[in-house]
């Protein structure tokens, strides 16, 4: 049996849009009928390619003198002939169309096992009632936190206009990234994008818990808004990590460098907003109005005379405040 090449007509994302098997040389590749592969380019001679085996077995690929000219894909070089080794490929350009020619001796990679991101508990977070119990679960938390924010007694009105937002946001979430996963992957995985949604909500709710509490106990509201940030930009990134994990074969580093990009755009952006609405120039007094229930054990006791001279600074500062005031209105004036 003699030379086999394959011939893959691959569209702009770079994925097989045809393959043309290619087992009696020498073969030509154009526009024209008469072609061992033909391709619909008005760029493309009628007769573009030659391809032919030497005696190595590698394919040589020629161009037939044509007006556009043969190029590789990757460098742009421009190419009269070019040999292919047994075993590689080449990638080159004929008018708007990206070849890539491989040899039935071509090495594909290893196999990838079916999805392995989730390890042992893929098989649980796929089936759909597990997957619809894990999101209920998160959702129901997710409302309670929301409910302990009503400073009076929470009844159901209260409530149901929450959870209602609560699952327009998870419905449209969700459904952005099922919609993208039937485009990529030809499937929807509703069921496994909602029970991500869900898990990811607990643990961001977890955060905001933490965050709150830090700034709580410490006093320290700049470094709960670091803590914030940077547990924001993680999760997220697991969110992101997690969707593109369920809807593409891509390799782990280009998922994590999507999902840090994206993510700490979104964190730079909320930062600079955060930014530009201080409060530097207002009368107001800046202070944190976090409370949160805890054992009276976790809390610092503060000595009388370092609680009074806190007081004192206060009232020096608002004094000091107090006399600006005239100033300023007298300088409008």
């Amino acid at each position: 049996m003699g030379k086999v090449a394959f011939v893959e007509l691959l569209d702009r994302r770079g994925n097989i849009r045809e393959r043309v098997r290619v087992d009696s040389f020498p073969a030509t590749v154009g526009r024209g009928y008469a072609n061992a592969v033909i391709v619909d380019d008005r760029l493309v001679n009628a007769e573009h390619l030659r391809l032919s085996v030497d005696g190595e077995g590698a394919i040589v690929v020629e161009d037939l003198n044509t007006v556009n000219g043969t190029r590789l894909s990757k460098s742009r070089e421009r190419v009269e002939r070019h040999r292919i080794p047994a075993g590689g490929e080449a990638v080159i350009r004929i008018g708007q169309t990206v070849l890539r020619l491989r040899g039935a001796d071509f090495e594909v990679g290893p196999t990838v096992s079916f999805r392995t991101l989730f390890g042992p508990f893929r098989r649980y977070i796929e089936n759909s009632a597990i997957a619809s119990a894990v999101f209920v679960t998160g959702f129901c938390i997710t409302v309670l936190a929301f409910a302990q924010e009503i400073y009076k007694k929470v009844i159901w009105h209260d409530v149901i206009p929450i959870s209602l937002v609560l699952l327009v946001v998870f419905a449209l979430w969700t459904g952005f990234w099922s919609f993208v996963n039937r485009l990529v992957a030809h499937s929807f995985r509703f069921m496994t994008h909602l029970a991500i949604s869900g898990i990811v909500s607990v643990i961001f709710l977890l955060l905001v818990t933490a965050k709150e509490y830090v700034e709580f106990l410490f006093s320290a509201p700049l470094a709960a808004k670091v803590v914030g940030s940077a547990g924001f930009a993680v999760i997220f990134s697991l969110l992101l990590y997690s969707h593109l994990s369920v809807m593409t074969e891509s390799s782990g580093r280009k998922r994590i460098l999507a999902s840090v990009l994206i993510s700490a755009g979104i964190v730079g952006i909320i930062s600079l907003i955060d930014y530009t609405n201080r409060k530097e120039f207002s009368n107001e007094l800046r202070f944190s109005s976090v409370i949160k229930p805890i054992g009276r054990k976790w809390v610092r006791a503060v000595p009388s005379d370092e609680f009074f001279g806190d007081l004192d600074k206060l009232r020096t500062s608002i004094d000091a405040m107090a006399q600006e005031g005239p100033k300023e209105k007298g300088v409008k004036e």
